[in-house]
């Protein structure tokens, strides 16, 4: 007999129009914001366009500012490295908006190699990096965990992965 499985649904928040007008009631200093761009579209086989180019950074900044409403952006993420475009053009591109009261507070990737995070950081200081870490993907606790703390990455290592996960019956997850 196999074992049963259930399916765990972890939360989503998206902030639609009413989240947007419910965070202009906040004074903003009290909200931390962060954001994403990288991801262009889907091309005709359905894979995802990635674009990193400084120049579709800068549009980006700009787009996210005037659809979120702000001044600027506590945490800006690279949604996905930009294979095409090296590393450090993509942060070069940033790095003019980020501190001394510019648009973009911090800066961090997702889904990046300990080599990436390396040469990103070696051109402005990276906040965050998102990788899944999970009890099913502790790839990351070899290269990627260590080279976070030697760079002081600390408070900014995200672990996430927002799908469904399927989980035995007899685990004690559920």
């Amino acid at each position: 007999m196999s074992e049963q499985q259930h399916r765990i649904q972890f939360p989503r928040v998206k902030l639609g129009t009413q989240g947007l007008e419910a965070l202009k009631q906040l004074p903003r200093e009290k909200v931390q914001l962060g954001t994403k761009f990288g991801f262009v579209k889907l091309d005709a086989t359905g894979a995802v366009v990635i674009n990193g180019t400084p120049e579709y950074v800068r549009r980006c900044v700009e787009g996210s500012l005037q659809r979120l409403d702000v001044q600027y952006i506590d945490l800006y993420y690279q949604h996905r490295v930009d294979t095409n475009t090296p590393i450090e053009h993509t942060i070069n591109g940033r790095t003019e908006e980020v501190g001394g009261g510019g648009e973009i507070k911090y800066i961090g990737v997702s889904e990046a190699s300990a080599d990436t995070i390396k040469r990103a950081h070696a051109v402005h200081p990276i906040t965050a990096v998102q990788l899944e870490w999970s009890p099913w993907a502790r790839e990351i606790e070899e290269e990627i965990v260590p080279l976070c703390r030697e760079l002081g990455i600390r408070r900014g290592f995200f672990g996430w992965k927002a799908i469904l996960e399927s989980v035995p019956e007899s685990s004690v997850l559920v």
